[in-house]
């Protein structure tokens, strides 16, 4: 359920998302790739010419035009450490005995080290906390890791702190037997307001840092139950949770777009195919919501709530829970008083 940029090729291109139109480039690629981790290293690639827009070098505080395209040279990307270290990193922890670590990962930490990212993830935050060598599966910079979510994506994760909680917690994921709901904001009001959706999932042919819905028999299937919980500001966005039988990279984002209802702030994903009859258009043309809503959602607005499992020892069923953090519920405040 993770990607590596060794999938990647060593050049990328993507056009620029129209939502990112008159926004500074290093802002866009900072909030459009896990393997740039923030604004700072955006710079440095943009710095060292590693980006390049529609052909041409542009400095950091470009303001993108529609249209342009933007490609990176991901072989400038710094390689991640064989063996991650230990880094002091507050950890907010909603359980922990001898065999697991539950925590609530906020918006903006990456899960583990990769090409671009070393170190500051949530691993090196977890061997810092155990103290120890966290078991992994054939993969040392994902140690105790069974399943992951987006750098900006909020929410609860299981750590696992033996090999026999891993091995365990591994084939639950993998037999998807464990309960994971996320709560989301999107654009529109998806109808009907409960439904099924199961699509194939794999690399988007045109652009390979995005995954996409491909035609039936290609890539794998995903498969999700959504929810609409609430109907904001006449229709123009609604607060949905999503409910995972499958754990494919960026399942919900992509599904979600492919509904053409997709996350606020998701700027990869977020407006689907857009056109005037997009779920998106109405609440972009909106003059005075929508800038606000931009000011809140500087990432996707999707947080993992719910976790259910079986505890790999005692086989006790454990369930836990986490609310939204601030941007979240900012964002869902304001779309409550704006119908």
């Amino acid at each position: 359920m993770s990607e590596s940029t060794d999938e990647l090729s060593a050049v990328e291109s993507f056009d620029v998302p129209l939502e990112s139109v008159g926004l500074r480039l290093d802002v866009v690629l900072s909030r459009l790739a896990e393997f740039i981790p923030s604004r700072a290293f955006a710079q440095k690639l943009i710095d060292c010419g590693a980006v390049t827009v529609s052909g041409r070098i542009r400095r950091a505080s470009w303001k993108l035009l529609d249209g342009e395209i933007i490609q990176i040279n991901s072989s400038a990307l710094r390689p991640a450490p064989s063996i991650p270290n230990p880094q002091k990193i507050d950890l907010n922890v909603i359980f922990e005995d001898d065999d697991i670590l539950v925590v609530n990962k906020p918006a903006g930490l990456v899960v583990h080290p990769g090409a671009g990212v070393p170190d500051g993830t949530l691993v090196n935050a977890v061997l810092a906390h155990t103290g120890a060598t966290l078991p992994s599966l054939g993969e040392p910079s994902r140690a105790g890791l069974v399943h992951r979510l987006d750098r900006d994506t909020s929410g609860v994760m299981v750590v696992a702190k033996s090999q026999t909680a891993l091995t365990d917690l591994a084939a639950q994921f993998a037999r998807h037997t464990q309960l994971r709901r996320y709560r989301a904001l999107v654009f529109g009001s998806p109808a009907p307001q409960t439904q099924e959706i199961e699509t194939w999932h794999g690399r988007d042919p045109k652009n390979r840092l995005k995954y996409a819905v491909l035609p039936q028999g290609e890539g794998k299937i995903a498969k999700m139950r959504m929810q609409v919980d609430a109907v904001f500001a006449g229709g123009m966005a609604s607060a949905v949770t999503c409910e995972l039988f499958t754990g494919r990279t960026h399942q919900i984002r992509v599904q979600l777009s492919h509904l053409k209802h997709g996350l606020l702030g998701d700027i990869v994903y977020g407006q689907g195919a857009l056109s005037a009859k997009s779920e998106a258009a109405p609440l972009m043309r909106d003059k005075m919501l929508w800038p606000k809503v931009c000011a809140l959602a500087q990432r996707q607005m999707l947080h993992a709530s719910v976790l259910g499992l079986t505890h790999p020892r005692t086989r006790k069923e454990l369930l836990f829970q986490s609310d939204p953090p601030d941007d979240f519920r900012m964002l869902e405040n304001l779309l409550i008083h704006s119908g």
